[in-house]
């Protein structure tokens, strides 16, 4: 080979070497920039961006996943679970792939199938505590408190001492009939909720079950400061406003939600103008309730 040629075939593997890296680079910076948008609870915009990623590194399990939980945040259950089985086929021994596809299923209501998955994934990674949560929520939801504290539990006893997971076991102990169980609980999810409002909207409406509305308002008010967007949180605060006669704070609270459209927010208006004697707003309440739509969650 000529020194002209070998010269020549040096700067093309020196400019080969220099794309190579920049389009890791511009991969990296993508990924970055998808899981910015699945931590900010962006879903959308996080499924997008993890498409983009996987055009050019399609063998990623952990990517799959992450793209299956933005659309199962969307819910978008089925190309969630495709998403989930093709990180199962990529790697069958990621836990974090049977715990997507439990999670859909329990978002199916398919109970039996998504313990299936959660089982799978608590074997192939019994350290890994969102196994353990997610599975503790399923048996929550499908009405099996007991095997669901015994899941919270075992998240705790492996470390995760993680606000979400205390009021979890509060709300099943609640569920149970256990309320000096529950309030502590409760009490441990608020010591290390951070900025999470959830623990304080839950430990909120379990106080005012209690019997307790001045510490149930304190609560929910602390949740309200943490997340004035949330119509939840709204409607939660308004009930217990509305419920205590303070008429007047209950609508100030609650009249930023109308843009859910949720029913449950027209239903509490109507009855907190007619408590008011404003039978116009009250009316007007009563119609948009014939377009309306359920709560997240509700059917």
């Amino acid at each position: 080979m000529t020194g002209s040629a070998a010269s020549a075939l040096a700067v093309l593997w020196t400019i080969q070497g220099i794309n190579a890296l920049n389009a890791q680079d511009s991969g990296a910076r993508l990924l970055e920039q998808a899981n910015a948008a699945y931590r900010s609870l962006k879903p959308a915009e996080a499924a997008r961006l993890y498409r983009q990623y996987l055009a050019s590194y399609r063998d990623r399990a952990d990517v799959r996943v992450f793209l299956g939980g933005a659309l199962l945040n969307m819910g978008d259950l089925q190309p969630a679970m495709d998403e989930a089985q093709h990180a199962i086929a990529l790697d069958a021994r990621y836990g974090k792939g049977y715990l997507l596809a439990a999670r859909v299923a329990a978002a199916r209501e398919h109970w039996d199938e998504a313990q299936s998955f959660f089982n799978r994934a608590e074997k192939l990674d019994p350290g890994d505590p969102d196994a353990w949560y997610f599975s503790g929520r399923a048996w929550y939801d499908a009405n099996r408190f007991e095997p669901a504290i015994a899941a919270f539990q075992e998240a705790l006893r492996i470390g995760a001492g993680q606000s979400r997971v205390y009021e979890a076991l509060g709300q099943t102990q609640d569920a149970l009939g256990q309320p000096q169980a529950a309030e502590k609980s409760f009490r441990k999810a608020v010591d290390s909720a951070g900025n999470s409002w959830r623990p304080y909207l839950s430990y909120g409406a379990f106080l005012y079950r209690q019997g307790r509305p001045a510490e149930s308002l304190r609560e929910l008010r602390r949740a309200l400061a943490l997340a004035p967007e949330s119509s939840e949180v709204r409607f939660e605060l308004a009930r217990v406003l509305y419920q205590e006669n303070n008429i007047e704070e209950a609508a100030r609270v609650l009249e930023p939600a109308r843009a859910s459209q949720e029913c449950r927010i027209h239903n509490l208006l109507a009855r907190i103008y007619t408590a008011a004697g404003t039978d116009g707003p009250a009316e007007a309440e009563v119609r948009a309730l014939g377009n309306c739509k359920p709560a997240p969650g509700e059917r």
